[in-house]
C-alpha cells in the first residue's frame, strides 16, 4: 500500500541523485525543489525533514535519534540498494556510488526502451540525453507547446513554466510577477494546506514543514487512502 505507492518518487529521486539536469517530469521537479538543497559539490540533500522521515519509513530505516545528515545519507543508500535489487543489480560490498550509478544506467536503459529511442551502440551518457530529450518533448507537446527550431533548455524552461503556472491555477494561486521557484514554493504550500483541510488539521500557528510532519505522523494511512498531499503524486 504505502510503500508500493511511495516507492514511486523514489525511483524518481533516484534519477535526480546522479544527473545534473532538472527531471523532466514537472510535477517531480515541484516536489523536488522543495526535498532537496543542492550544495556547491552538486551533492544533494534533503531539506524537508518531513518527507525525509517518510522515505524512512518506506525504507524501513529507524529514524529515532538521527539527526539529518545521518539520516539523509540512510535513505540515499536505502533507495539506490532497492532500485539495485529490482533490478537484479547484486549491491553485496559495492561501494555506493558506484552502485547508484549502474543503477542509474539501467534505469535509463529500461526508460529508453519504453520511450522506444534506439540504444544499440549508445555510450550510457548518450543514452540517458536521448532519454531527457524525449521527456520533455512528450511532455511539450501535451502541454500544446510547439518544440521546432527551440533550444532544448529553453524548451525545458518553457515546458516547466507552463506546467507550473497551470498547476498554480487550479489551486487558486496568483502567478502575475512571480517566478517558477516562487511559484512551486506557493505549490507546495497550497497543497500541505489543502491536505491539512481535507484531514482536519488545526494550521493555525504552524508552518508548512510542521503541518506536513504532522500529516506524516499521525495522518499518514487517511492521507493516502484520500490522496493528498504527499500522495497525490501521479506515476509518470
Amino acid at each position: 500500500m504505502m510503500r508500493k505507492y511511495v516507492f514511486v518518487l523514489l525511483a524518481s529521486i533516484l534519477a535526480l541523485l546522479f544527473t545534473s539536469q532538472v527531471s523532466a517530469n514537472p510535477d517531480g521537479t515541484v516536489q523536488d525543489e522543495m526535498v532537496w538543497h543542492v550544495g556547491k559539490d552538486h551533492k544533494r540533500s534533503f531539506k524537508s525533514e518531513a518527507l525525509l522521515k517518510l522515505h524512512a519509513m518506506e525504507l524501513e530505516i529507524e529514524t529515532e535519534g538521527k539527526d539529518m545528515e545521518t539520516l539523509s545519507k540512510e535513505v540515499h543508500e536505502g533507495m539506490i540498494k532497492r532500485k539495485a535489487a529490482e533490478l537484479g543489480i547484486d549491491s553485496e560490498g559495492r561501494d555506493i556510488e558506484e552502485l547508484g550509478k549502474e543503477v542509474h544506467q539501467m534505469m535509463m536503459v529500461k526508460k529508453a526502451e519504453s520511450l522506444g529511442i534506439n540504444i544499440e551502440g549508445k555510450d550510457s551518457e548518450t543514452i540517458a540525453k536521448e532519454v531527457h530529450e524525449t521527456k520533455i518533448k512528450k511532455m511539450a507537446a501535451k502541454l500544446g507547446i510547439k518544440t521546432a527550431d527551440k533550444d532544448l533548455e529553453k524548451l525545458r524552461k518553457e515546458v516547466m513554466e507552463t506546467y507550473l503556472r497551470s498547476e498554480a491555477e487550479k489551486l487558486g494561486i496568483l502567478t502575475a510577477g512571480k517566478n517558477p521557484k516562487e511559484i512551486a514554493h506557493e505549490i507546495h504550500k497550497a497543497k500541505i494546506l489543502k491536505a491539512a483541510d481535507k484531514l482536519g488539521i488545526d494550521v493555525k500557528n504552524k508552518n508548512s514543514e510542521q503541518i506536513l510532519d504532522e500529516i506524516i505522523t499521525n495522518h499518514l494511512d487517511q492521507a493516502e487512502e484520500l490522496k493528498v498531499y504527499p500522495f497525490d503524486r501521479k506515476k509518470e
